[in-house]
């Protein structure tokens, strides 16, 4: 399958390139700006500029740092003296991310923290602090012995900070816990930025497998990284321990605003439309979609497709081929700016979900979409069989016209939807801290060493029989 992804890509990268090519420019003004952009990387690099364009994020000053911090309210318990869990949001405190991997960061430390089960902290110059302000939290953070450091952020941005941080707690007497999201960066790197690829690897090699143990956030991801770790013949700590646990979701409490008169609109023409959501990028495989829909159109079929998510990287031809194509506002829309309550006014509206990426590292939509009574129609990926399990609909990877076949009979099923017990962010942390807390990992320290041998039926039958039930709530 790789071998299909790997020209998917590189048929996309031609046509981003034949995208810029086409703009009537003087050759003499190509060569200036080819110029400047190199003398702007040689210079940035000479004056110590170089995370410009590197992939490394910079950090704020410490009095701006200070700033960042979230003041709560009420009644907050004291974190516990000994044996604490410290969970690292430094990326997510410097930059005030709310999606991807920020949104998880959120939710996840902000359960901790009501709870009294977890110390939310930030790196800053060498040193741990609280990323929360209340009477009963620390302003200063000291790693003592018996300390869990669980490194649940994206901090390959600044990589350069954690090798010393892992040193420090080990010394300590301290435990550190990392977090992975997906090997995406490693297995498909022309799936993403550079910015993000590049620095993705040290973070990998340098910090994550230096850790005593790794979480992920689905079986799917746990199973790629032993695989990757034993196709690269890579080192792991002797202890190193690897589990997953559920993302969550949290529906409750319902949108605060009412949609957009655009949204309105799309859900109340006649006709039934089915939607995508997420970043438009080389991952997603909007163009598979758009493929076929444009089957569909042809055979006479009234569906629409609306798109929601906002521009990405390296897809420039694909807003192009969007924004000019012959049903763009009739059968076809972009939404790339859409809000929650847009999102939660489509969802139960639509005849289903359309998810066609070829890799993920778990697939919230396919959750918001059943829990609005929505079809899931999915790319036939194990993290999406995970996920999505018997109540999903599979299309074979990259394939257009499985994909039309789907929608298809999409269109004349009738079927009832019933809407499916969604772990909720509260229950999520639970599962984590329990797992990190109780050393509950799924895959022990014995266990890893077995499955990091050469590989065979035996090992891959023992790695997938520690599956549990993987989004349900526990009982």
């Amino acid at each position: 399958m790789k071998e299909e992804i790997d020209a998917y890509l590189l048929k996309e990268l031609h046509r981003e390139l034949s995208d810029i090519e086409q703009y009537d420019v003087d050759p003499r003004i190509r060569l200036v700006y080819a110029k400047a952009l190199e003398l702007y990387w040689t210079l940035s690099r000479l004056l110590g500029l170089g995370r410009l364009h590197d992939g490394r994020w910079r950090a704020p000053d410490a009095a701006k740092a200070q700033a960042l911090r979230t003041r709560l309210q009420g009644a907050i318990p004291p974190p516990a003296a000994h044996n604490r869990l410290l969970i690292d949001m430094t990326a997510t405190h410097r930059f005030r991310g709310h999606t991807g991997v920020q949104r998880v960061v959120r939710e996840i430390a902000r359960a901790c923290v009501e709870s009294g089960e977890a110390l939310p902290v930030y790196l800053e110059a060498g040193r741990l602090y609280g990323h929360f302000q209340h009477d009963n939290l620390p302003d200063a953070v000291e790693l003592q012995s018996g300390d869990t450091l669980l490194l649940l952020d994206s901090g390959w941005g600044f990589v350069e900070e954690y090798p010393s941080l892992l040193s420090a707690a080990h010394t300590a007497g301290a435990q550190v816990v990392g977090c992975l999201y997906d090997l995406i960066p490693l297995r498909y790197p022309a799936a993403t930025a550079l910015k993000n690829s590049a620095p993705f690897r040290p973070w990998f090699e340098k910090v994550l497998l230096q850790c005593d143990a790794i979480v992920c956030i689905s079986q799917s991801v746990a199973r790629d990284l032993v695989d990757y770790v034993r196709e690269q013949g890579l080192a792991t700590p002797a202890n190193m321990r690897i589990g997953w646990w559920p993302l969550g979701a949290d529906f409750s409490a319902g949108p605060q605003e009412a949609p957009s008169k655009a949204v309105e609109r799309i859900a109340s023409a006649p006709g039934p439309f089915f939607m995508s959501v997420g970043t438009l990028e080389p991952r997603k495989a909007y163009p598979i979609a758009l493929d076929a829909f444009e089957r569909l159109w042809a055979e006479g079929c009234e569906t629409r497709y609306v798109i929601v998510g906002r521009p990405g990287w390296n897809t420039r031809a694909l807003q192009r081929r969007i924004r000019q194509h012959s049903e763009y506002g009739r059968r076809l829309f972009w939404l790339d700016n859409a809000s929650d309550a847009d999102l939660s006014h489509l969802y139960p509206r639509a005849r289903g979900l359309i998810f066609p990426s070829f890799v993920e590292g778990f697939g919230m939509p396919l959750i918001e979409a059943a829990h609005h009574g929505a079809r899931v129609i999915a790319s036939d990926i194990p993290v999406f069989r995970e996920v999505g399990g018997d109540g999903a609909v599979y299309f074979d990877v990259l394939d257009a016209q499985a994909l039309a076949e789907r929608v298809r009979e999409a269109l004349f099923e009738v079927r009832e939807m019933k809407a499916p017990t969604v772990t909720t962010w509260r229950q999520s942390a639970a599962r984590l801290v329990s797992m990190v807390r109780g050393d509950h990992y799924q895959i022990d320290a014995v266990e890893l060493a077995k499955v990091l041998e050469p590989p065979n039926e035996v090992t891959d039958r023992r790695v997938a029989s520690t599956a549990g039930s993987a989004y349900l709530p526990a009982d």
